[in-house]
């Protein structure tokens, strides 16, 4: 009977042998096929649905006042189609245009700012939901199990995280702000100022800030003075062992590779009005190698205007030292502390 056992024992084992090593090397890479086709699709669709960056305007459409001297055609005695294009009028028939210009500005900063505006991705633009929240930082923050979610104020969105409502309600996206800058110039240029110095702009997506640096001015992108971020880093990024086992060219696709995560920080070092920045980040088992965590942060600490600069992990790790950022890591759980306890952002 041991003979035997032994016998049988020496004939299946190479072919369980093989079986583990075939299902091993080959059953992953089909699964991951799959994966990739997907991540691929997403990456794709994004890519059509991105907003146009900002075209270069001429000058003589500027809508900030003081407007260039209207040009007249002595023989004419009419304005040329330049200046035309260029006119404006005094809003002396308005009561609102009367009042002090101090009283004025109060009006405008509570119509248009002092909000956190989530940015969104929408099809070929970007849109803003005011939060419903006091501030930013009372903003519910949870995890729906792909990325960061505030579905209370951002809404839904689908797999290529562009905007897809799904309560059937159209909610505005872009309302309350725009009408009223685009209703006068003169009412433009004393509110737009207001709008991005005094909200708090706030990105769950790396894609839509560096979308948002394109599609405006840069005299107004560098007016921003607060910024919340948050986002889900891939695996396995600054990982190249753990890229080299996925067996994808490339291993990562945008925006969750190295090269958008670096641009997007290039983007906010360059911001020399910001004041405050508060970054969370989701990683979904921590950095194994605290090598990777360092090349992860190095962009980071490229970042130093802000005053108050906060970096919310959700892994533990060692103190970071001689950062221009607060790195707040989650509190170690002790005997007494609750299962449901999360980590604070």
């Amino acid at each position: 009977m041991r003979a035997s056992s032994i016998a049988l024992s020496v004939v299946c084992g190479p072919i369980v042998c093989f079986y583990v090593a075939f299902a091993a090397c080959f059953c992953p890479a089909r699964l991951h096929r799959h994966t990739e086709s997907e991540e691929k699709k997403r990456f794709e669709r994004r890519q059509k649905m991105a907003p146009k960056p900002l075209p270069i305007r001429p000058l003589e459409r500027s809508l900030t006042l003081p407007m260039p001297s209207p040009v007249i055609d002595e023989k004419m005695a009419v304005l040329s189609p330049e200046s035309r294009r260029g006119k404006s009028l005094h809003q002396t028939q308005s009561r609102l245009m009367r009042l002090p210009l101090e009283l004025r500005e109060m009006i405008w900063k509570a119509v248009v700012g002092d909000s956190t505006m989530h940015m969104i991705l929408k099809e070929n633009k970007l849109g803003h939901l005011r939060c419903k929240a006091p501030s930013a930082i009372e903003c519910p923050l949870g995890f729906n199990g792909r990325t960061f979610s505030r579905e209370c104020c951002w809404g839904n969105v689908d797999s290529a995280n562009i905007w897809a409502p799904t309560s059937g309600i159209k909610e505005p996206t872009d309302g309350d702000i725009v009408p009223l800058l685009r209703s006068c110039r003169q009412i433009y240029s004393e509110a737009v100022n207001f709008l991005y110095t005094t909200n708090t702009f706030s990105f769950s997506d790396l894609d839509c800030l560096r979308y948002f640096s394109m599609t405006l001015l840069p005299h107004r992108f560098s007016l921003v003075q607060s910024l919340d971020l948050e986002w889900c880093m891939a695996w396995p990024i600054y990982d190249p062992v753990a890229q080299q086992l996925l067996l994808n060219n490339p291993a990562l696709y945008p925006p969750n590779d190295e090269a958008t995560w670096e641009e997007t920080w290039r983007i906010i070092a360059s911001m020399s009005n910001l004041k405050f920045i508060r970054a969370s980040l989701l990683y979904f088992d921590g950095f194994r190698d605290p090598t990777c965590e360092e090349k992860m942060l190095a962009p980071l600490r490229k970042v130093t205007a802000p005053s108050k600069f906060e970096v919310h992990v959700s892994w533990h790790g060692e103190e970071i030292r001689g950062a221009p950022f607060q790195l707040i890591r989650p509190v170690e759980r002790g005997e007494d502390s609750s299962d449901d306890e999360d980590w604070d952002v």
